[in-house]
């Protein structure tokens, strides 16, 4: 990043229609600004056909350019353009990795929580204002249905409370003890120090924005790159408006690294 703001900074500095310190400065952070936003914009398919050409045209643009500079200078001008696009790419891939990792961390998290999970891609969407005791009580009506159809104790589907919790459960000798679908309840009652940390993490992964692009977004691109390609197979061309239509990605539609 701070390389390509020192390039951007440098070009700005050469612009002929920017003339003094303060018009520099306000174009410089107006390409900050676009810069950040493009970065961390997850574009949707129908959008790479424009990038796409938006990159030839600028590309065709430089290279006139260079070819108003003397033999010397458009080598010199050319080396320094394959430099930065190339250490662009490498940085790409860097924080790609990086990104790659956060999210596997993520996911895995998800995945051997089922209670979690629920929380975050249902009710906490839903319900994003829930209070502790109705995150418990919606975990516990999950695990009621269950227990009225008779489903298996071997399936993912339950939302158990953590092993220790149960533990900690029965040893309280609580006389009836509580059933599964007051367990979660049960626990929060009895332990909140261990219950609310639990269910206050749930809740900032819902309103996180990486864990949203994840969990929502990107699936939806994911659909759409497949549509899209499945189009261009069978021979007729895609309808980006009918596409754009059934992207409705919102606000959301953004992650902090990029």
């Amino acid at each position: 990043m701070e390389k390509i703001e020192i390039a951007l900074s440098a070009i700005l500095m050469l612009a002929p229609d920017v003339n003094t310190d303060e018009e520099r400065k306000m174009a410089r952070e107006k390409v900050k600004k676009d810069f950040e936003f493009g970065r961390a914009r997850l574009f949707r398919p129908e959008v790479a056909k424009r990038v796409d050409a938006e990159i030839k045209e600028d590309r065709e643009r430089l290279y006139a350019h260079f070819k108003q500079q003397e033999p010397k200078k458009q080598l010199e001008l050319m080396q320094c353009l394959y430099r930065l696009l190339l250490s662009i790419s490498k940085l790409a891939s860097y924080h790609g990795i990086l990104k790659g990792h956060q999210i596997s961390s993520r996911g895995m998290e998800l995945a051997e929580d089922r209670a979690k999970l629920y929380l975050v891609t249902d009710y906490l969407d839903k319900h994003p204002g829930a209070s502790f005791q109705d995150m418990c009580e919606y975990l516990d009506r999950k695990n009621s249905r269950l227990i009225a159809l008779r489903t298996s104790k071997k399936s993912p589907l339950w939302a158990p409370i953590p092993p220790s919790w149960r533990k900690a459960i029965e040893r309280l000798g609580i006389d009836p003890p509580p059933s599964e679908y007051e367990l979660w309840r049960t626990a929060l009652e009895q332990f909140p120090g261990r219950v609310e940390p639990y269910l206050s993490r749930a809740r900032k992964l819902a309103t996180d924005v990486r864990s949203t692009n994840i969990l929502r977004v990107w699936p939806r691109i994911i659909r759409e790159h497949r549509k899209l390609r499945k189009t261009r197979k069978g021979g007729t061309a895609a309808n980006p408006a009918a596409i754009e239509s059934t992207a409705a990605l919102g606000p959301s539609a953004h992650s902090a690294g990029g």
